[in-house]
């Protein structure tokens, strides 16, 4: 059975600016086609970047930590328990502002194309 995923078994992407994304469930370790989902954990000082995603609406469900999300629109403060939906195409960065790791888990509808498996050559 491939229905459960412990995330201390996924090795982590380390990225930059300093924080760690760990791909939980999508086509390449489950078979899932309609969502692709995760976990990010943004050391303390750091931040998600700004960035969009033109082609797929964006869920994020925050853990531990606090943070601060920035959109065109304005700055919303985060504390665990808050969810956060971003539609296609906005722009958004979420800083940490705490003194802890901040943890959330993300969703992503359709997956990424990096969270699909590539056709064979």
């Amino acid at each position: 059975m491939n229905y459960v995923v412990d995330a201390k078994t996924v090795e982590g992407v380390k990225k930059i600016p300093s924080r760690t994304s760990k791909l939980l469930i999508s086509e390449i370790n489950v078979g899932a086609t309609g969502f692709s989902m995760g976990q990010n954990v943004t050391d303390v000082g750091s931040q998600i970047p700004e960035h969009a995603h033109e082609d797929a609406e964006e869920g994020m469900y925050l853990i531990s930590g606090k943070g601060r999300l920035i959109t065109d629109e304005g700055e919303q403060d985060l504390v665990p328990g808050m969810a956060i939906y971003m539609p296609p195409g906005v722009k958004h960065s979420i800083i940490n502002t705490g003194d802890e790791p901040m943890k959330l888990v993300w969703v992503y509808s359709p997956p990424l194309p990096n969270h699909r498996k590539q056709p064979s050559a």
